[in-house]
């Protein structure tokens, strides 16, 4: 295998992050910038953010040539290609977040922040996904939908007069309101904005953890959705015993949405596992199985996660 270097870019909404890499298992270099998405930004920001961690990282090739600059930024497309002399590629953003999560092809990332979907890769590079359809059709499990579901709670237990729970008056604080007849007029008028929903989701681990029985059977509720997700690709991909990692906003909410949802997986005959590496590591894995023709072993990839921490704790 030869030294061939090459760059990975993982950017979002408010930062990015470049990496420098071997096909080795050696990341070289790292720079850091603001946010990439343009349809956050704007397109000019995007941009200058994206070229000024390209270059930081660029520093640490000592001039050698690099071979690729892989771009894993959702809406940038509109950015793409970067003013500079090297070859490109912009892929989507669940591809580096999925070998960031499992670091090896054949296994089940559920990426469940604001929205949710499910998705897989293969040995080929090959995706498949399922689920995020958006607020309106989907994203059962995320963020948007836990919230969603306390406000609902909170509503029925106006609607057969019964007094409101721990959860339902930390619903009434979040969108300022004393009283539930006043909720449905707070959430409209804000044009059912859909951060402030997703923004009851740790509210609603919180008191889970505290033990409110609404909570409580949120989180099942979303363990349930989130399996059934997984249960597609199981079935459509014929993955008996793959591993299964749930990454984004709703798996901080820790063992109180993991346990149940582990327990519905290996009731499917799934391998419920924690996320292994983070994004940016996931696109030096993915990148280098483009660029050497085979996926990197788990040592190989191990080995790109230990020299990303000497990095970070250099850096």
């Amino acid at each position: 295998m030869d030294h061939t270097l090459f760059l990975c870019v993982d950017g979002g909404g408010t930062k990015t992050e470049a990496l420098l890499a071997d096909t080795t298992g050696n990341i070289l270099g790292r720079g850091l910038a603001g946010g990439t998405n343009a349809l956050s930004v704007g397109k000019n920001q995007a941009t200058q953010s994206a070229l000024k961690a390209v270059q930081d990282a660029l520093h640490f090739a000592g001039g050698q040539p690099v071979k690729l600059l892989h771009l894993f930024i959702p809406g940038f497309s509109q950015c793409f290609p970067l003013d500079l002399p090297m070859a490109q590629k912009l892929s989507s953003d669940s591809a580096n977040a999925y070998y960031g999560a499992l670091g090896q092809p054949g296994g089940i990332v559920l990426l469940a922040g604001t929205g949710s979907f499910a998705v897989s890769y293969d040995a080929e590079g090959n995706q498949t996904s399922a689920g995020g359809w958006g607020a309106m059709l989907g994203d059962e499990g995320s963020g948007y939908d836990i919230g969603r579901r306390a406000v609902r709670r909170t509503l029925r237990t106006m609607d057969e007069g019964r007094p409101v729970t721990p959860l339902g008056e930390a619903v009434l604080r979040h969108y300022d309101v004393s009283q539930p007849k006043d909720l449905v007029h707070a959430i409209y008028h804000a044009g059912c904005d859909r951060q402030q929903m997703a923004a009851l989701c740790p509210v609603v681990g919180q008191w889970a953890r505290h033990g409110d029985a609404n909570a409580l059977a949120i989180m099942e509720e979303t363990a349930e959705a989130l399996a059934q997700l997984a249960e597609i690709l199981l079935w459509r991909l014929n993955l008996p015993g793959a591993p299964v990692a749930l990454i984004g906003g709703v798996s901080k909410l820790g063992h109180i949405i993991t346990t149940p949802l582990a327990r519905r997986l290996s009731a499917l005959g799934l391998s419920p596992q924690r996320p292994l590496y983070t994004p940016a590591v996931g696109g030096v894995i993915y990148t280098c199985g483009l660029l050497t023709g085979s996926f990197p072993s788990p040592e190989l990839a191990h080995r790109y996660h230990e020299s990303y921490l000497k990095l970070t704790k250099e850096f």
